[in-house]
């Protein structure tokens, strides 16, 4: 990962940890304003969805964009293999209409998309747990309509409904990464500035105020290699001043 990134990156789950301390939960969780606890969830999905990005670009899996593909083409992949499972095994039943249902030839499966492809593949996976459930599950086996079968469909359908019906923040993140890293890190530092201009609410008590120092601390993005030395660099990040205890005032 490329310094610059990995700095704000740390940046922001430093900031969501403080949040995380027992002592801090208690001061804004559910607390008026009320709206600061949605907005650090969706700034928490967002910080995953990140994170999870980069890691993938790392291990050389692609953009979010090539993402989606691979994962509909897994999906694609396994749910054909099961429904013509089905297809011979309803079709040796003379179950013509099992059989219609889910007779698909791979092309007309990659034609589908997003919804269309999970409630379909959705479907066959009904049908074939059905099977394996049932007492006939043992020759349904030979036709290769397995626990298996089935838990690896299951999985490959849940890797594509997470992309296709993802949180609104992790969709508008997603959105954001296929113009590149910095459009993505810029959407989720705007979702932080949200929570710098709310955070401040929260010096009615001492501990609040405690809170607030913390959030700006770690709400600092410190320079690779900083000792504290002058040479390094230290940037505040933008937004509201945070109050400090009225005492410190003088």
């Amino acid at each position: 990962m490329l310094a610059k990134f990995d700095i704000r990156l740390k940046s922001f789950n430093r900031s969501l940890s403080l949040l995380a301390i027992k002592e801090h939960m208690p001061v804004w969780k559910d607390q008026a304003p009320r709206i600061f606890t949605t907005k650090q969830g969706e700034a928490a999905l967002m910080v995953a969805a990140l994170t999870e990005a980069i890691r993938k670009q790392e291990a050389g899996l692609g953009g979010v964009a090539g993402e989606k593909d691979r994962e509909e083409t897994e999906l694609e992949e396994a749910v054909y293999m099961v429904a013509q499972a089905l297809v011979s095994w309803f079709t040796d039943k003379k179950q013509e209409s099992g059989a219609g249902e889910v007779d698909l030839t791979m092309s007309e499966w990659r034609h589908m998309r997003d919804q269309r492809l999970l409630t379909k593949s959705e479907r066959v996976m009904e049908l074939a747990q059905s099977l394996v459930d049932g007492p006939e599950a043992a020759e349904a086996a030979k036709y290769g309509i397995t626990p298996e079968a089935v838990t690896l469909l299951g999985k490959e359908w849940s890797d594509y409904d997470g992309i296709v019906n993802a949180p609104g923040v992790a969709q508008s993140l997603r959105r954001a990464l296929t113009k590149g890293f910095p459009a993505a890190l810029n959407l989720v530092e705007s979702k932080f500035k949200e929570l710098d201009r709310l955070i401040i609410q929260f010096a009615r008590t001492e501990a609040g105020r405690s809170m607030i120092a913390a959030w700006k601390e770690a709400r600092l993005k410190k320079g690779a290699g900083h000792s504290g030395g002058g040479g390094a660099q230290e940037e505040a990040s933008a937004g509201p001043a945070l109050p400090v205890s009225p005492a410190a005032g003088g």
